[in-house]
């Protein structure tokens, strides 16, 4: 199994180059799998906030436009969070590689919080935006930082092997944008990353893949525009099984509608009737 990441625009997925064949993305796997509750409520909650937005625009349509409007307006909010989500992770990559950025004023505040969150906790990265995949489950994704921070000196965390400056090594860690939080199903794709079983820095390059390192801690980093938090996220083996089963659920949705075949004919016509008790008359039926 050997990897390429391929890009188009926004859009990315993965091929093995000795097959051709492409191979599910660590977030494809949850989203195909994995059902997602909290989308219902928000899709209802967008649809009417959009609404309320865009009222008046919304009374000039004729109905059919106005309802094909209201369809598409939470699709607007998505794309707003989603494009903000990718620009403060490409600042981010930047940031964490040295470089300089200009920084737009609407992501000034989550590209502070970013900053705040490297400096105050003293990240060291060693791989940013990584290729990681399975070669046993044929599964692939991109870890967004492996390295090492200073976590606190406190009881919870001294379990935790630490290098001689009091660093904890071999961290994975993710970064969300989102408004919610960190949602539950972090703790199965930070599960995916971690129990790959390669790392490949170079996503054009398969040769660079090695033995993925053991991980000592998985962490989600909540960026906010009022500030940051670093949220332990538990990804054990339980958690990694739990991550499978999504796959095969998945995989299960994909060729779902192969399972069922046509109707079948009868091989003859039917020679019963229905009599109604009011009518003398006979009725096929």
């Amino acid at each position: 199994m050997k990897i390429v990441k391929k890009s188009n625009g926004r859009n990315h997925w993965y091929v093995d180059t000795e097959t051709g064949e492409r191979v599910p993305g660590v977030t494809t796997v949850l989203d195909q799998g994995l059902p997602k509750k909290a989308l219902i409520n928000w899709a209802a909650n967008a649809t009417a906030d959009y609404a309320i937005d865009h009222w008046d625009e919304l009374s000039a349509l004729a109905p059919s436009a106005r309802l094909t409007k209201l369809k598409g307006g939470r699709y607007a909010v998505k794309d707003e969070a989603s494009n903000r989500g990718t620009q403060v992770h490409k600042m981010g990559e930047r940031l964490i590689r040295g470089e300089q950025v200009v920084v737009p004023d609407v992501l000034r505040p989550y590209v502070d919080s970013y900053v705040r969150f490297m400096d105050e906790f003293q990240l060291r990265a060693r791989y940013i935006e990584a290729v990681v995949y399975s070669v046993d489950h044929r599964y692939v994704g991109t870890l967004d930082i492996f390295g090492d921070i200073l976590l606190p000196d406190m009881p919870e965390y001294d379990h935790l092997p630490r290098d001689t400056d009091g660093f904890v090594c071999n961290t994975l860690l993710d970064a969300k944008t989102n408004r919610s939080g960190i949602f539950g199903e972090t703790a199965l794709q930070l599960s995916g990353y971690r129990f790959c079983q390669f790392m490949q820095p170079d996503p054009d390059d398969p040769e660079s893949a090695f033995p993925m390192p053991e991980v000592t801690f998985t962490g989600a980093i909540h960026v906010r525009p009022d500030g940051y938090s670093l949220v332990p996220v538990v990804t054990g083996p339980e958690q990694h099984r739990a991550f499978l089963y999504a796959q095969q659920v998945g995989k299960f949705v994909q060729t779902d509608r192969d399972l069922i075949g046509e109707p079948i004919e009868p091989p003859t016509a039917s020679r019963y009737a229905l009599v109604k008790a009011d009518e003398a008359e006979a009725v096929a039926y």
